[in-house]
C-alpha cells in the first residue's frame, strides 16, 4: 500500500484551521493526523518534536503569510498610504475569512504553548505594529500618535473578530476594515 503524501502548505493549512478552531491546548496529535490523512508516524517523522513542533511550523507559516499579504502592501512604494491600508485590509479580510476565523495570535498566544511558538507570535505582532506605524506616519501623524493609532487599529481588529465569532455576523469586522484606512492616515 503506498503512503498518503501530503504538501507542507496543506499540512501547515489543516494545522492552522485546528489550532483556530480548538487552540493549542485542544489539538491533539490523532487530530492532526486525521485532518493530514496520515498516520500518527507520519506525523513524527516529518515533526519528531510532535504537536509542539507542528505549532511552531504552523505560526512561522502564518508569520510568512501575513507578512507577504499584509506587510508588504503596507510598505509599498508609489501607493498613497490610504491606498496601501486598502490594500492590506482587504488581505486580512481574506485570511479572516471576511471575520470568520479565529486570530491566530490570539488563540497560540494562551498558555501551553512553546516559548518559541510565542517568540514568533511576538515578532508578528510587532512587524504589525511597525508596518501600521510606518504607514500612519506616512499619512501625516506624528510618530507618537501613529503608534497609538497602529495600537488601537489592531485592538480594533481583533475586537472586531471577537464580536464576528461570537455573535455570527460580520458586520463590524467588515465595518472595522472599512474604516481602518481613515483612521491610520488622518490626523
Amino acid at each position: 500500500m503506498a503512503h498518503k503524501t501530503i504538501s507542507d502548505e496543506e499540512m501547515m493549512t489543516r494545522a492552522l484551521e485546528l489550532f483556530r478552531t480548538y487552540g493549542f491546548h485542544g489539538v491533539s496529535l490523532k487530530q492532526l493526523a486525521d485532518s493530514m490523512g496520515l498516520e500518527k508516524a507520519s506525523l513524527y517523522y516529518r515533526f519528531p518534536g510532535g504537536k509542539d513542533e507542528i505549532a511552531l511550523a504552523m505560526v512561522r507559516a502564518v508569520d510568512s503569510i501575513i507578512r507577504e499579504h499584509v506587510f508588504k502592501p503596507l510598505y509599498a512604494a508609489g501607493t498613497s498610504p490610504r491606498r496601501r491600508v486598502q490594500l492590506a485590509c482587504e488581505q486580512l479580510r481574506e485570511f479572516y475569512a471576511g471575520g470568520k476565523k479565529s486570530c491566530t495570535l490570539d488563540v497560540m498566544s494562551i498558555p501551553g504553548a512553546s516559548e518559541e511558538v510565542r517568540a514568533v507570535l511576538r515578532e508578528t505582532l510587532q512587524g504589525w505594529l511597525d508596518a501600521f506605524t510606518t504607514v500612519a506616519r506616512e499619512g501625516g501623524l506624528t510618530a507618537t500618535h501613529a503608534r497609538i493609532r497602529a495600537e488601537e487599529a489592531i485592538v480594533r481588529i481583533e475586537g472586531a473578530l471577537v464580536i464576528s465569532r461570537v455573535l455570527g455576523e460580520n458586520a463590524c469586522f467588515e465595518r472595522t476594515l472599512k474604516q481602518l484606512p481613515d483612521f491610520l492616515t488622518v490626523a
